[in-house]
C-alpha cells in the first residue's frame, strides 16, 4: 500500500514539472452605445465605446498595463475651442472635461457608476491626432465588473463607409480587435429600391417601393428637394391636392417614417415623368421617405429595366431600378434535370418553373398542355404548387393523349399580380430503349410559341458486352463468346416487380399477359428461328451481392431466364459463360443478335401486344450483343460474295468485314475499292490511287479507272462502262462487274448478294 502511494505522488510530481503553467486568458467586453452614420464632413461626438470586464475574470483590469486606440485615416480626435471643434495635434491629457465642455474622452466605469476620480483608476493620453494610449493605475477590483468607456469625438475628413477604430490589447488583458464606430457617407439621401416588379402595357402598374434614407438626422430637410424622374413613355399615376399634399385618392403613396413624422412635406408635380419633394421638417434622428410608385405605361415604352432617377440639393445621384417592363408571355425553365434509369417505372424527374412575364400573360378559358418526349409516359399526373403571384392555373390536368404523353390544365382565372408556378413530375414511365434527354413540351393558346426544355436524362440500367467467336452452319455445341452484364448502378436490377405489374414472362408469353408478376428475371434470348441453346450456359455474380435463384432454358431452347434472388447494394456484374449453340443450316452468314431484356431491368415493357392505352412501352430489350458470327462451311476456293448494305462479306467461305457496305446505283453494284481488289487476288502493293485515278495489277493485267469518268483502261486498251467511279462517304467505290470482269472473273447477282467467281 505504501509503496503504490509513492509511486503516485511521484508521478504526479513528475506531470507537474512537465506540463507549464497555462497563463490567465483575459477577456473584456467591448461594446458601443450606437453605430450612427454620418456626414464625410462630420464633427462632434460620434459613439461611445465601454470595455468591460468580464463576469468570469473580474480582474481583467492589471496594474501598470497599457492598450492603444487607433482611428482610422480620415478620422481624427477633436477638442472644443471657442465653440469650435478642432483636432487634438500633441500629447495631451483625455480624461479632463475641459476638452468638450460635456464630458471627457475617457472615463472610468466602477460598479456600473461613473467614478469622479478617473484619473486615479486610469492615465489616458493622446499622441497625436489618431492614437490614444490608457495605462490602469490601480488593479481592479475583484468583486465588481468594471469598465473604461471611451467618449469619440472626432473630425471626419476624409473618411468613407464604416469607420473602424483599432484596440492593441498589448498585455493589458483587453480584448483587441476592429470594431466599429461609424459610417460616414456622402449627400443628405440614400436611394434604394425594396423591390423589382413586372410591369406591362396599361395604366396603374406599381412598382417597387423607392426608400430615401438620410445620411445623418436632419441632412434633409426645409428648403432641401429631391427628385425623382421615371423613363421616358412611364407616367406618374399621382394626385397632388391644393395645399401641395398627396390626395387620399392618389394611386402613388408617400409615407415619412423614422425621424420624418406627420405631414411635413411638399410634392410638385413637375412634368408626368418627374415629382418633386421638399419642405420636411428637420429632424433629431434620420429619416426615411418612402414612395410607393404607381405608373401609367405608354405604348410606346421599351421593353426591359424600369428605373427612377434620383437627384437634388446636396443628394448623391442615383438610379435604382424598380420594375421590369415585359411583353405578355410565359416562360419555362428546368429547376433540375436528374438522371434516372431506363425502364423505371414512376420514376421522379426534374420539376418545370412556369412564370408570366407580366400578370395577364395567362388567359381565362385558354389550354396550356405539357407533352413528354417519346421515350418517358405519364403514370400520373404532375403535381402543381403555387410559389408566387395569383393563382390562375386548374391544377387538376387531364390526360389528354392515348399513349400518355401529354396532360392538359385550364386557365380558369386573369392574374393580378404575375404567377410563378412549379410543376413536379413525379411519376413518369421511362422506356428502356432510350438513353437520350428526357423532355417536356408546353404548348397551348395559353402559352403562345411552343417552349421545350429538358426535365430529366434516361441512363441504361445495365451494360452489355460480349467478345465474339465464329460459329459454322449446320453444327451443334458450338461455343459462343462469354456475355458479361454489368449494372451502372446498385439495385438496377431489381428481384420483384411493384405491385400489379402486368407485364412480360418468358416462360409462356402469350398465356400470361395481364397477369401479376411478382419475381424479377433477366433474359437472354436468340433469333426467332434457326439458333438454340444446346446447353444452360454458367451464371455466376463476380461483382456485388446479387444473388441469382435459378437458371433455365425456355421457349424451345431460345431463351435463357435467370431469377432474380435479391437486389445487390453496390453495382454487380453477372458473367454468363459456357454459352453452346447449335445453329442449322438456315441461318444467314454474319452475327447471331442475343436480346438481354427482362422485367428486373425493365419494368416498363407490357410486350408486343401493349396498345396505346396503356402506360408501357412495347420495348423489353436492353442492350443486344453478338457473342457468335456464323462463316460457311467453306465453298470451292476462288469466290467472294458482297451482301448489299452489309459490310461483312465472304472470301473463300471466310467471313470478312469492310468499313464501307455495298450499294446499288443506276442499276450497278458498288463496293469499296480496296476490298473489291483485295477479293480478287490483287495485292496491297498493286493497288493504287493518285489524283482520282485507280490503278489495279493482277498478273499481266493492269486497270485504269477514274473518278466520275466512265472510260476503262484494259493495258492500254479503253472501254466505255455505262455507270463511273464515283467517292462515298470518303470511300472511293468501283462498279464490280466491269472490275471482276476485267480481270476475268465471273459474275453473279441473285437475292441482294454478288457472287465473283475466278
Amino acid at each position: 500500500m505504501r509503496k503504490a502511494i509513492s509511486i503516485l505522488v511521484t508521478l504526479a510530481m513528475l506531470v507537474g514539472l512537465l506540463l507549464p503553467a497555462a497563463p490567465v486568458m483575459a477577456y473584456t467586453k467591448n461594446t458601443t452605445n450606437a453605430v450612427p452614420t454620418v456626414g464625410t464632413d462630420f464633427k462632434g461626438l460620434m459613439t461611445s465605446l465601454d470595455i468591460t470586464e468580464d463576469s468570469n475574470a473580474a480582474n481583467d483590469f492589471i496594474k501598470d498595463k497599457t492598450f492603444v486606440v487607433t482611428l482610422p485615416s480620415g478620422v481624427k480626435f477633436a477638442k472644443k475651442v471657442d465653440n469650435n471643434w478642432v483636432e487634438i495635434t500633441g500629447d495631451e491629457t483625455a480624461t479632463s472635461a475641459t476638452y468638450t465642455g460635456d464630458k471627457p474622452y475617457v472615463q472610468y466605469v466602477k460598479s456600473n457608476s461613473v467614478a469622479t476620480d478617473t484619473d486615479t483608476y486610469i492615465d489616458a493620453k493622446f499622441s497625436g491626432t489618431r492614437t490614444l494610449s490608457i495605462t490602469f493605475k490601480e488593479a481592479a477590483d475583484t468583486n465588481n465588473k468594471d469598465a473604461v468607456r471611451i467618449n469619440f469625438y472626432t473630425i471626419v475628413d476624409g473618411a468613407s463607409g464604416d469607420i473602424k477604430a483599432n484596440i492593441n490589447a498589448m498585455d493589458s488583458g483587453v480584448t483587441g480587435g476592429d470594431i466599429i464606430i461609424g459610417r460616414a457617407a456622402s449627400g443628405s439621401l440614400e436611394a434604394t429600391a425594396l423591390s423589382v416588379e413586372n410591369l406591362s402595357q396599361g395604366k396603374e402598374e406599381t412598382g417597387g417601393i423607392i426608400r430615401l434614407t438620410e445620411t445623418t438626422p436632419g441632412a434633409f430637410s426645409g428648403d432641401d428637394k429631391v427628385k425623382i424622374k421615371l423613363p421616358s413613355n412611364f407616367y406618374w399615376n399621382i394626385k397632388v391636392g391644393s395645399d401641395g399634399k398627396i390626395a387620399s385618392d392618389s394611386k402613388t403613396k408617400i409615407n415619412l417614417l423614422a425621424g420624418f413624422t406627420g405631414s411635413g412635406y411638399k410634392v410638385n408635380k413637375k412634368s408626368d415623368r418627374e415629382i418633386e419633394i421638399t419642405g420636411l421638417t428637420k429632424s433629431a434622428s434620420r429619416g426615411i421617405i418612402e414612395i410607393t410608385p404607381v405608373i401609367d405605361v405608354q405604348t410606346e415604352a421599351n421593353y426591359g429595366d424600369v428605373t427612377a432617377d434620383i437627384s437634388g440639393d446636396d443628394v448623391t445621384s442615383a438610379s435604382v431600378v424598380i420594375g421590369n417592363y415585359a411583353d405578355y408571355g410565359v416562360t419555362v425553365s428546368a429547376k433540375s434535370t436528374p438522371e434516372v434509369l431506363a425502364g423505371s417505372y414512376e420514376a421522379e424527374l426534374g420539376t418545370l418553373v412556369l412564370e408570366e412575364t407580366v400578370k395577364g400573360s395567362l388567359v381565362k378559358g385558354r389550354k396550356l398542355a405539357l407533352e413528354l418526349s417519346d421515350n418517358a409516359k405519364f403514370n400520373d399526373v404532375p403535381e402543381v404548387t403555387l410559389i408566387s403571384g395569383s393563382d390562375v392555373l386548374d391544377k387538376n390536368a387531364t390526360l389528354v393523349s392515348d399513349n400518355k404523353h401529354k396532360v392538359e390544365f385550364s386557365v380558369i382565372g386573369n392574374s393580378t399580380t404575375s404567377a410563378k408556378y412549379e410543376i413536379k413530375f413525379k411519376k413518369v414511365n421511362v422506356a428502356v430503349d432510350s438513353t437520350d434527354d428526357i423532355s417536356v413540351t408546353v404548348t397551348g393558346s395559353a402559352i403562345g410559341e411552343d417552349q421545350t426544355v429538358v426535365i430529366g436524362k434516361a441512363v441504361a440500367p445495365v451494360t452489355v458486352s460480349t467478345v465474339a467467336k465464329d460459329v459454322k452452319l449446320g453444327l451443334g455445341d458450338q461455343e459462343a463468346g462469354d456475355i458479361i452484364i454489368k449494372e451502372t448502378k446498385a439495385g438496377a436490377i431489381k428481384d420483384k416487380n411493384f405491385d400489379g405489374y402486368k407485364g412480360y414472362v418468358p416462360e409462356n408469353e402469350d398465356s400470361t399477359k395481364g397477369t401479376n408478376i411478382s419475381q424479377g428475371y433477366i433474359t437472354l434470348t436468340l433469333p426467332d428461328s434457326g439458333v438454340k441453346f444446346a446447353a444452360t450456359p454458367k451464371v455466376e455474380v463476380t461483382e456485388g451481392n446479387l444473388e441469382i435463384n435459378n437458371v433455365k432454358t425456355k421457349l424451345d431452347d431460345t431463351v435463357v431466364e435467370l431469377e432474380i434472388k435479391s437486389s445487390s447494394t453496390k453495382p454487380a456484374t453477372i458473367k454468363v459463360s459456357g454459352i453452346k449453340l447449335r445453329v442449322d443450316r438456315t441461318v444467314p452468314v454474319g452475327g447471331i443478335k442475343v436480346k438481354v431484356g427482362g422485367n428486373a431491368i425493365d419494368q416498363t415493357d407490357e410486350g408486343s401486344s401493349a396498345s396505346k392505352s396503356t402506360r408501357g412501352f412495347d420495348g423489353y430489350t436492353v442492350a443486344s450483343v453478338y457473342p457468335a458470327v456464323v462463316v460457311n462451311a467453306a465453298p470451292a476456293a476462288g469466290s467472294v460474295t458482297f451482301n448489299i448494305g452489309s459490310a461483312v462479306y465472304m472470301q473463300d467461305g471466310v467471313a470478312k468485314v469492310m468499313d464501307a457496305a455495298p450499294y446499288i446505283k443506276n442499276g450497278r453494284t458498288y463496293v469499296p475499292v480496296r476490298y473489291l481488289a483485295l477479293a480478287l487476288g490483287v495485292s496491297e502493293d498493286n493497288i493504287k490511287y493518285e489524283n482520282g485515278v485507280v490503278t489495279l495489277t493482277k498478273g499481266d493485267v493492269t486497270l485504269k479507272l477514274t473518278v466520275g469518268d466512265k472510260n476503262l483502261d484494259n493495258n492500254g486498251t479503253v472501254t466505255t462502262m455505262d455507270v463511273a467511279p464515283e467517292i462515298s462517304n470518303g470511300r472511293t467505290m468501283l462498279p464490280a462487274r466491269f472490275v471482276a470482269e476485267g480481270f476475268g472473273a465471273q459474275v453473279g447477282y441473285v437475292n441482294g448478294q454478288v457472287v465473283i467467281s475466278y
